[in-house]
């Protein structure tokens, strides 16, 4: 929250205090944020100003040895995610990929249809598709994203209607796979103009005619972690 909020301090809340809480009876930590009234009720945000606030978080931010991920572990959820660093993002993902799915498959068990599947994936799509991005001299660059950004961790500032969001789990990683997120139906944000709010300012990398591809394949990474924190998560089959 810290590194997001000194890119986008128009965006993302400042963090004031955190750490391990004292004598409770399982390891927690807390963390404080400044207070934002935010409209009640699950509103979600201006398409257009979202859009235009996190390309602009992107746009701003750079990783600080120009590799992919993050410099102290963060979680999603309460889920590790894999963000050592790495030179190139094809890499980077298979591995943050590969956590996700151990997660899954440590709550949930075994499903032999989808372990064949992933391996696949991991054998032939991600090459295919993610490797393309660092295919014929192009290149990806990291960029800070908040990587948890469903509904529920947006809001709406109550005096002036601008966005605000929180609770990421942050790391330098291929813009686009901020709105792997927002492929999943599940959530508030896959319908109406999000996506094309946000690749209108940020713009798609290329092959830009396989974005949409990307952003589905990303989505992976977000469906094993809710179904690891939820078991039994219809996110394991869609």
């Amino acid at each position: 929250m810290s590194a997001l909020h000194a890119v986008a301090p128009e965006l993302v809340p400042k963090p004031i205090a955190w750490g391990k809480v004292k004598d409770a009876a399982t390891e927690t930590h807390f963390l404080v944020v400044e207070f934002k009234d935010l409209v009640p009720g699950g509103v979600l945000p201006d398409a257009a100003k979202l859009g235009s606030r996190i390309a602009a978080m992107h746009k701003r931010s750079a990783s600080p040895n120009g590799k992919f991920g993050f410099h102290v572990q963060t979680y999603d959820g309460s889920r590790i995610q894999a963000v050592g660093w790495d030179d190139k993002w094809t890499p980077f993902f298979g591995r943050l990929l590969a956590e996700a799915y151990a997660q899954d498959v440590a709550a949930n068990g075994v499903w032999p249809a989808l372990e064949a599947a992933f391996a696949r994936t991991q054998s032939r799509l991600v090459p295919r598709l993610i490797g393309e991005l660092e295919a014929e001299g192009r290149s990806v660059t990291p960029r800070l994203i908040h990587g948890d950004l469903w509904d529920g961790n947006v809001g709406v500032d109550a005096a002036t209607g601008d966005p605000w969001i929180f609770d990421a789990a942050a790391y330098y990683a291929h813009h686009e796979m901020e709105l792997g997120i927002w492929a999943a139906e599940r959530h508030a944000l896959s319908r109406g103009p999000y996506v094309r709010e946000y690749l209108d300012r940020m713009g798609r990398s290329e092959p830009a005619g396989e974005c949409e591809d990307r952003i589905r394949l990303y989505s992976a990474k977000t469906n094993f972690m809710h179904s690891a924190v939820f078991p039994g998560s219809p996110a394991r089959w869609s």
